[in-house]
């Protein structure tokens, strides 16, 4: 695949095709870091930190998943005495 770099009003860019796209599962407006390797351009997609985290909270409310996350301390111990 070739692509040719384009002006962008006082920046340049460059047209991805749509199978890099698909491929690469990014779409239109999804933000990605951009990386120079060597003479080489690298483009990821950014994804955010706690991407995810709502579907495995609802997931684990589902299943009834109650842990203490304290470790070996007490869960009903009280923090204010």
């Amino acid at each position: 695949m070739e692509g040719k770099i384009i002006a962008i009003g006082n920046s340049k860019g460059l047209r991805l095709p749509k199978e890099v796209l698909t491929r690469c599962n990014l779409a239109e407006g999804q933000t990605v870091s951009i990386g120079v390797q060597g003479s080489d351009i690298l483009i990821r997609a950014k994804t955010l930190p706690r991407s995810g985290w709502d579907g495995a909270f609802a997931k684990a409310g589902t299943r009834g998943v109650r842990e203490n996350l304290w470790g070996d301390l007490p869960v009903g111990e009280s923090w204010d005495r």
